[in-house]
């Protein structure tokens, strides 16, 4: 019996103990991130810059632009031959005494020019055999045709002629040569001679006078 007591004493006291903790659970540790480097390969395309082989250069600012004295000539019409004078026709035929008795081959480039268009030069020649002549000297006059009568100017020298040494002469008759009070005419015949001169200055002959064979036109036809 009393074995019995201390037995159920025992389980009594074993009922009563307290029960053994149950293990909690392990902390969830998260986990590490993982940092993933990728590499990505991008094409570079490369442009070429091309530098100016110089720099443009700009006008000064308010820089004045020298305006022409004289207006330019207009392009040669295509048909060459002289423009009706209204009083003739120019011509390049020569009367037989032309040269006078002292020059022979007497030629001209033209037989009409202009101060505003093109042709607006002449070149005239002349030989001799005379070796007195040491230059000849070209003479001009103008016939104006708009003028009733005909008015005639004074005779102008244009020059001494160009020499080849030979008893050969040249001379280039350019519109802005003539003198500013005859080319003034709005068309007029010009008349032309030739003078032989000697070394010491005296007048050794001259050429005929050859008029109306060359039509002057200070507009454009």
């Amino acid at each position: 019996m009393k074995k019995f007591l201390i037995l159920a004493l025992a389980l009594i006291v074993t009922g009563c103990a307290p029960a053994a903790p149950t293990a909690l659970p392990a902390a969830v540790i998260p986990p590490t991130p993982v940092v993933v480097v990728a590499t990505v390969l991008v094409p570079v395309v490369q442009t070429q810059i091309v530098q100016p082989t110089a720099a443009p250069t700009e006008a000064p600012a308010n820089t004045p632009v020298p305006q022409p004295t004289q207006e330019p000539p207009t392009a040669a019409p295509a048909n060459t031959s002289a423009p009706s004078s209204g009083a003739g026709t120019a011509t390049a035929t020569l009367p037989a005494d032309a040269g006078g008795n002292l020059f022979t081959n007497l030629t001209r480039s033209g037989s009409y020019f202009n101060l505003r268009c093109l042709p607006q030069d002449i070149t005239f020649s002349v030989s001799t055999t005379n070796y007195a002549v040491a230059e000849v000297d070209f003479w001009y006059r103008f016939e104006d045709l708009t003028t009733q009568p005909i008015t005639y100017s004074e005779w102008k020298n244009l020059g001494k002629m160009t020499s080849d040494k030979n008893g050969n002469f040249t001379i280039n008759f350019n519109t802005m040569q003539i003198n500013p009070d005859l080319r003034a005419a709005d068309k007029a015949w010009i008349d032309y001679q030739f003078v032989g001169v000697s070394k010491t200055g005296d007048a050794v002959g001259r050429s005929g006078k050859i008029s109306q064979q060359i039509l002057y036109l200070k507009n454009c036809p």
